[in-house]
């Protein structure tokens, strides 16, 4: 016979609700979508269990410097090490963080990786009630890109090209490989003052180039 009590006991024992999962922000693609990534390069950040962060669609501008699709972001290629050799870059993340890997065409003394920064820093909300947009793209800037950089001086005319990380409409990080180090020219992007790169950028950035 099932008095009051267990009838009220058996309502309050349900089991409990499975938590809701969470679902991405940020758009990946696999380093095996991307064809014309060379078969070494894909196979090395395979190994790193990579994935591609891809920057918004909805505030990208098409035709990147060094982009190979309009399809696909954060994917480039230059000559980052000296001219006439064709190297290439892939923003790659782990999940969580994201880190430029380079694919060097020949052997290079600069760090095959640099600027190691959290996912989470990059989701963008453009308008209230908006849906968060991820906001790191990478693109080739060479010698007519960089306009008057500050910083740069010393080395123009530039002898190849470099690597431009950006938060879009905030702040970027160029990164050009000289005498074996990353060297790092930060500045605003819009109206923003390069103080605007987050902390964590810089000293990701300084670190890049002392290796």
């Amino acid at each position: 016979m099932l008095t009051a009590a267990n009838f009220s006991y058996a309502q309050q024992a349900k089991p409990p609700k499975t938590p809701a999962k969470k679902t991405d922000p940020v758009r990946r693609v696999q380093p095996t979508e991307v064809p014309a990534l060379p078969p070494e390069f894909v196979e090395k950040l395979n190994t790193r269990g990579c994935t591609i962060p891809q920057f918004d669609a909805a505030i990208s501008t098409a035709g990147e410097p060094g982009a190979i699709t309009n399809d696909v972001t954060n994917v480039i290629h230059g000559d980052f090490t000296r001219k006439g050799q064709q190297d290439w870059a892939v923003l790659c993340s782990n999940g969580r963080s994201s880190t430029i890997v380079i694919f060097w065409a020949k052997p290079t003394t600069c760090p095959s990786s640099l600027a190691r920064l959290d996912d989470a820093h990059y989701l963008k909300q453009p308008a209230k009630g908006k849906t968060l947009r991820y906001s790191r793209s990478i693109r080739t800037f060479g010698e007519n890109d960089i306009d008057n950089r500050p910083g740069t001086s010393g080395l123009r005319p530039l002898a190849h090209d470099g690597i431009d990380d950006r938060f879009v409409g905030k702040s970027s990080a160029y990164f050009y490989c000289n005498e074996g180090k990353w060297r790092i020219f930060p500045a605003k992007e819009g109206s923003l003052a390069k103080a605007s790169l987050p902390a964590a950028a810089v000293k990701a950035s300084k670190d890049a180039s002392l290796q």
